[in-house]
C-alpha cells in the first residue's frame, strides 16, 4: 500500500502513525478501485474514502455498527464536504494522526488502492 507521505512542516507523530499503516497493511490483497468505483458507495449506508492513495470502507463507522471515537456526526459532515473522489487526506491527518486506534482499524476497512482512470 502507497497510504501517503508526510510533509517536512508536519507534525512527527504523524510520519511514526503512517510507518504503522503501512505495516499493517503489509500483505493485505486488495483491488483497484477507480473513481467510478468510489462514486457507487457515497451513502451513510454504504461509504468509501479515500487517504492517500488507499482506499477504506467506512460503512462501519457511520452506521454505527463500530463506534467512531468523534461522534457519527463529524462523519456525516465529512460526507457532505467530500469532492467526487472522496479523498480526506487532510482531514485524517488533522484529527487522526496521533491515534492508535485508527490504525487498527484500518486494515479491517481496507478495500485497496486508488488508480486514476
Amino acid at each position: 500500500s502507497v497510504w501517503m507521505s508526510s510533509d517536512e512542516d508536519e507534525d512527527p507523530r504523524f510520519g511514526e502513525v503512517i510507518a504503522a499503516v503501512k505495516r499493517s497493511l503489509e500483505g493485505k490483497a486488495g483491488r483497484t478501485v477507480t473513481i467510478a468505483d468510489l462514486s457507487k458507495h457515497r451513502k451513510e449506508t454504504d461509504l468509501w474514502i479515500k487517504i492517500g492513495t488507499s482506499v477504506l470502507d467506512i460503512t462501519p463507522l457511520v452506521t454505527n455498527k463500530k463506534r467512531h471515537p468523534g461522534g457519527i456526526k463529524i462523519l456525516q459532515n465529512l460526507i457532505n464536504k467530500m469532492d467526487e473522489d472522496h479523498d480526506v487526506t487532510e482531514s485524517f491527518k488533522k484529527f487522526h494522526y496521533p491515534s492508535g486506534n485508527a490504525v487498527k482499524w484500518i486494515r479491517d476497512m481496507y478495500v485497496g488502492e486508488f488508480k486514476d482512470g
